[in-house]
């Protein structure tokens, strides 16, 4: 938009209710009823700065207005007159005439014509309208570019006339159904195209030759359904990829447009034509050109330009010759035939039951992972069926819900699944209670439930048999509907993140059936577009069809496939990517042979990502444009930040002359892991890799078991959650699969807490009980490779045993540097841009501090908090900064831009975090069944974009941190959403090694951050927020009173958040606080009491009290200590702790408490030294410690002395 000069800005935030009432009134123009609901909800001029269009839509205002006050209110705060670009005309249409528009010139779908006058969009409002508004409204990317080029357009066009739009317009733009595609295709009226088709064979035949999409087919090729092959790589030949209107229809509108030109016009035309040298092609020959009428001469552009350029030639000539407005009249026209001729591909491809199968699977695209979870409902099926149902073991299963009760017998789908794939055989009352502890019970994401609706005849027993609908619906229908409700709760999956398949392998024949009420259980849950039907026959689709129409009112043949074989669907799914796998995976064994890793094996080892010797190979046509595509794309997100993947090594293997980068201690770590392999008598070796984060430490360990996963089974520990001895039972099988002789395990982990791990294992070997000679004992070895992310990595590789660690810091060697300048030019010949690549920009110039602030100060020079993207790139930068492994899941960045009401591609996040996403990365999370989360690049910078806030937009940590508690949204009990709680957790509480040293900071970085910038006051309004959002977590209060007592001194302030701590959660390191309260109490009071000449005998009592409560507590804490080591015995890991045992070791032996309590030295001197120096007579100091005698018997002693 165009803006006047800038005028000084006037004072909004004085502006009354009143004045921003008048302001909408006579400068916005919207209507009463608006203008007076900003009244009704107060909304002053300091109110309405803060304002966004979300914020207008929450009043219940429709869309129209709603974007043109905002469009007004960004002017007004830049303190400029807001004018339109657009002819006056525009802004004069009524919603109806927009609608027009729309239907009768761009030829829009009516649907959408229809949504924008519901939202009461009229011109001035339209005028005010950007892409995204357009897709907010549900407009797709298509219509909504065109809608807004057209309205650009309009400027250089005269007022198109607009009249009421017909029944028949109405039809004309509305998308075709797939059914009546055919009928549509075969009864279609004679037009102009046939006509001019008819009156010129050339043209018809020129089409012909060089096979347009759209060239006439007998009606018979036009019904014939491809067949799918079962293909893993996906053929593009069979997918249209470039589509172009009809060759006669072009000719005709380029002879329409020559036939507007004077005689002269016409003649200048084709001068230029045949001089005409901007194309490949030479220019038409002045002889082809004498003596040809209009329609000759578009013929000749068409056979020698083709019809894609043809039209391009005549739109640059007539604007040459200055006949623009018939150039603009043309580019509209054919605009206007390719829109038509994508419309009519769309419904070709719906009726391609192959095209539209794969659409509803991956939501247009072609891969599998559109979607985390699949949920399937299936119900009797048949022996015969089997064969084609092979399908189900490629899709990402959460769960079966099966109600043939013969499916887990032999020749039953269960069974035949079982075969192939893990899956755990539940009924629906195992999913009742809390949604956690089913989770972890039932084992689910992890592996396929299976869950028995309707009785299960494999098991002998009454109460496992099926139930007629009567009985079913007393018995049984309450339990599967609570599964539903289950499977549905957004703590489970994520709306828009799953996908229900109906799979009908019988007729569901009447209502009364189990399947149809469970149909009916899950739209009452979710919508009706997240479920879709597949029929093993027509005949089952019709009844099922018109049983959901007639009783649920709701068509749901776009939602179906019907008119395919099982053996095509089969075949069509099993095609689809993703394609991260080789049809045979391998593992190394004893004499250089290899064992083949079933896919039923994988899924028994849930914790571990298992590196084959044939990893990525054999996966694609290396030689096809789509793997040429796929390693851009795969380079691109590592190069830019992105987690590396095998692909990355896989891909610098096969192009020998680009390797990936070794690091200088490349060769370092490898000897270390063999010469431990080799010489070591421990059948589980820990080596740490200590690396600065972000420095490359991971992706050094990764290259390493790259190059080993011939010499070892390679493995990487992705679930840090599960308890080490299952994970060591794993291990163990994974060392011994499909082989006599156990191999040897290479581990990666990333984690702090190994020692666990490290005993399970050693404990699991034995157990074993492997009978192994002494030539195979190296063999029987698991190495951990753990790395370690370090503030000081050098440090603590200099304090551990050097044989079994290696460090890696954030500083290139000479020789890495050249090997980074390497590979920039390397990526200069296949990457657009690579300069782009800032985390590897990063490394490349050898962390330079300078390079990482000037990145964040250019990208934050406009920055405004009061903006939701802004605001949320704050907390990224906040949470990326502190914590380690910190993101915050795609699904909630589309609850905070409320972007929830349709499917968005992950990349409209992206688009919507402008100008801040290209600082930005979409992680993929394995937690919790999978999901993705947003991210800074790289954590440095991250900090330096947290600083550059402070510097330049006086932006606070402490107000960004004390802004994202306050927001409702992160904190609830959704999965995704714990692990972001516990990151915010984690930043509050968790705290750092000392440098040299193993002991810890006092408090978090966070904490010593703002307490050295603001103090107590800021600290302890933060941690009373805190505390109201972490209310079952005893690490908050009990983290605040630490820091009262320590750093405030602040005793009884102190002890009350200590004891709110221990009323959460009692447990060795609640009472501990509380202990350690109390004897920093008694200890400042000894050393002020040591200023003073004589004490005060008063407070000898409460001196002794202090004592003996610490004393109390600090007993009750051995007790609950004694009993914790109990009970590791039987459970290693108990990762449920809010983060104590790292953060508070705070005795000495391995459990974190001393063998035996006795009385704390401090406690006792100090009741001797108030005794002392006491002026109340020895027989007033005996009276009180006798009254203390059993508590402090050596100071009772002393005193009676």
């Amino acid at each position: 938009m165009n803006q006047s000069t800038t005028r000084k800005p006037p004072l909004i935030e004085k502006w009354t209710t009143e004045d921003v009432h008048q302001w909408l009134m006579a400068e916005v123009k919207v209507q009463q009823s608006c203008a007076d609901r900003f009244t009704e909800e107060e909304v002053s001029g300091a109110c309405l700065v803060s304002f966004n269009k979300t914020d207008i839509l929450d009043f219940g205002i429709k869309h129209g207005p709603a974007v043109k006050i905002t469009a007004y209110l960004e002017s007004l705060k830049k303190a400029c007159k807001h004018q339109s670009e657009f002819p006056e005309y525009v802004e004069k249409w009524t919603k109806e005439q927009v609608s027009q528009w729309l239907v009768q010139h761009l030829n829009i779908y009516s649907k959408y014509a229809e949504r924008l006058q519901e939202e009461d969009v009229s011109g001035d409002c339209l005028v005010c309208f950007r892409k995204q508004d357009l897709a907010d409204l549900g407009v797709k990317g298509g219509p909504a570019i065109r809608i807004i080029s057209a309205l650009k357009q309009l400027n250089q066009k005269p007022e198109p006339t607009l009249q009421p739009i017909t029944d028949k317009q109405k039809e004309a733009t509305k998308p075709t159904e797939p059914g009546n595609a055919q009928a549509k295709e075969i009864n279609r009226p004679e037009s102009y195209e046939n006509t001019e088709s008819k009156r010129d064979g050339t043209v018809e035949k020129d089409s012909k030759q060089i096979q347009l999409p759209f060239h006439k087919t007998s009606e018979k090729e036009e019904i014939q359904q491809p067949k799918p092959q079962n293909t893993r790589v996906r053929n593009k030949g069979a997918v249209v990829t470039t589509v172009s209107p009809d060759g006669s229809r072009i000719t005709v509108e380029i002879k329409n447009i020559l036939d507007d030109l004077l005689k002269v016009d016409l003649k200048t035309f084709i001068f230029h034509l045949r001089s005409y040298t901007e194309s490949k092609r030479k220019p038409i020959s002045q002889s082809k050109l004498e003596d040809k009428d209009s329609m000759d001469i578009a013929k000749l552009m068409i056979n020698h330009y083709g019809n894609e350029e043809a039209p391009q030639v005549a739109i640059q000539i007539l604007k040459e010759i200055n006949q623009l407005p018939l150039a603009l009249q043309l580019e509209e026209r054919i605009s206007q035939l390719m829109q038509m001729t994508l419309s009519k591909e769309s419904v070709r491809k719906e009726a391609n039951q192959g095209e539209k199968l794969k659409t509803l699977l991956s939501c247009g695209g072609n891969s599998l992972d559109t979607y985390d979870k699949f949920v399937v409902v299936v119900n009797k099926s048949h022996p015969e069926q089997l064969h084609y149902l092979q399908f189900l073991t490629k899709l990402k299963l959460f769960c079966v819900l099966d109600f043939d009760p013969n499916s887990a017998a032999s020749g039953g789908l269960c069974h035949s699944y079982r075969e192939l794939r893990v899956a755990n055989l539940h009924i629906p009352p195992q999913f009742q209670g809390q949604t956690e502890s089913v989770i972890k019970n039932l084992n689910l994401y992890k592996q396929t439930s299976w869950v028995f609706c309707n009785g299960r005849h494999d098991l002998n027993s009454d109460s496992n048999l099926a139930l007629d609908y009567k009985n079913w619906l007393r018995k049984s229908c309450r339990d599967v509907e609570q599964l539903v409700s289950f499977i549905c709760n957004p703590e489970v999956l994520l709306h828009g993140r799953y996908l229900i398949i109906f799979l009908l392998l019988s007729p569901v024949d009447t209502e009364k059936d189990p399947v149809f009420d469970i149909y009916k259980s899950f739209i009452k849950h979710t919508k009706e577009e997240n479920i879709i039907s597949v029929c093993e026959s027509q005949s089952t689709y019709l009844k099922w069809r018109e049983l959901i129409k007639e009783k649920c009112d709701f068509d749901i043949e776009h939602l179906s496939i019907n008119e395919l074989t099982l053996s095509e669907i089969n075949g069509t799914i099993m095609a689809m990517g993703p394609y991260s796998q080789s049809f045979v995976r391998l593992l190394p064994s004893s004499g250089s042979s290899a064992v083949v890793l079933t896919q039923k094996d994988e899924d028994l080892l849930t914790a571990l990502d298992v590196l084959c010797t044939n990893q990525c190979e054999n996966v694609y046509d290396e030689n096809s444009s789509e793997f040429r595509e796929f390693r851009i794309s795969v380079e691109k997100e590592f190069y830019r930040g992105g987690k590396v993947k095998w692909w990355n090594f896989y891909f610098c293997d096969k192009d020998k002359e680009k390797p990936f980068i070794k690091r200088d201690k490349y060769e370092n770590v490898m000897k270390l892991i063999r010469s431990q392999w080799r010489d070591s008598k421990d059948m589980c070796v820990l080596l740490n890799l200590f690396h600065h984060p972000g420095c490359g430490g991971t992706t050094l360990a990764m290259h390493v078991m790259w190059d080993l996963r011939h010499e070892f089974r390679c493995a990487v520990l992705k679930d840090n959650f599960m308890p080490k001895t299952e994970v060591a039972i794993q291990v163990i099988k994974l060392m011994k699969l499909e082989s006599e002789k156990p191999s040897p395990v290479l581990l990666l982990v990333d984690s702090k807490e190994t020692d666990n791990l490290v005993i399970s294992i050693r404990k699991a070997v034995v157990e074993e009980n492997f009978s192994v000679s002494a030539d195979d004992a190296p063999n029987c070895k698991v190495i951990i490779l753990n790395c370690v992310r370090s503030h000081s990595p050098k440090q603590q590789y200099r304090q551990h045993n050097q044989t079994q660690n290696q460090f890696i810091t954030a500083s290139l060697t000479p020789q890495e540097q050249k090997d980074f300048e390497k590979k920039l030019k390397e990526l200069e010949e296949t990457h657009d841009k690579p300069e782009n690549f800032y985390s590897f920009m990063i490394m490349k110039n050898n962390f330079d501090q300078k390079y990482i602030n000037d990145l964040a100060h250019n990208t934050l020079e406009n920055f405004d908090f009061s903006e939701k993207e802004s605001e949320l790139f704050a907390f990224l930068a906040l949470l990326n900064t502190y914590v380690e492994e910190s993101e915050i899941s795609l699904s909630l960045c589309e609850d905070f831009f409320g972007m929830k009401f349709i499917r968005w591609p992950e990349d409209s996040v992206l688009d919507r975090m402008n100008p801040y996403s290209n600082l930005l990365i979409i992680d993929r999370i394995e937690e919790s069944g999978g999901y993705k989360g947003l991210r800074i690049l790289h954590q440095t910078i991250a900090s330096a974009c947290l600083a550059e806030l402070e510097r330049s937009c006086y932006n606070k940590v402490s107000e960004i941190t004390m802004q994202m508690l306050h927001y409702d949204l992160f904190f609830s009990t959704f999965v995704v959403k714990n692990r972001l709680m516990r990151s915010i957790e984690r930043m509050l509480i968790e705290r750092q090694r000392k440098k040299d040293g193993d002991e810890r900071e006092l408090f978090s970085p966070l904490v010593h951050k703002i307490h050295n910038q603001e103090g107590r006051q800021t600290i302890q309004e933060i941690f009373v927020k805190a505390s109201s959002r972490f209310v079952t977590s005893a690490s908050i209060p009990q983290a605040l009173a630490r820091y009262l007592y320590i750093n405030e001194r602040d005793f009884p302030e102190a002890l009350k958040w200590a004891k709110k701590a221990k009323d959460i959660k009692e447990n060795p390191y609640t009472f501990d606080t509380i202990g350690q309260i109390y004897k920093s109490n008694l200890k400042y009071n000894m050393d002020k009491e040591k200023q003073e000449k004589s004490l005060n005998p008063e407070d000898l009592d409460t001196n002794i009290k202090i004592a003996i409560n610490g004393m109390k507590a600090f007993e009750r804490a051995q007790q609950l200590a004694d009993k914790e080591d109990e009970l590791q015995e039987e459970t290693p890991d108990d990762d449920s702790e809010d983060y104590p045992r790292k953060s508070y070791n705070v005795y000495g032996n391995s459990a974190g408490y001393r063998t035996r309590l006795s009385p704390p030295r401090s406690l006792l001197s100090g009741s001797t030294f108030i005794l002392a120096k006491s002026n109340r007579g020895k027989h007033g100091n005996r009276e009180i410690c006798q009254s203390h005698s059993k508590v402090f018997p050596q100071a009772a002693g002393q005193v009676i002395k």
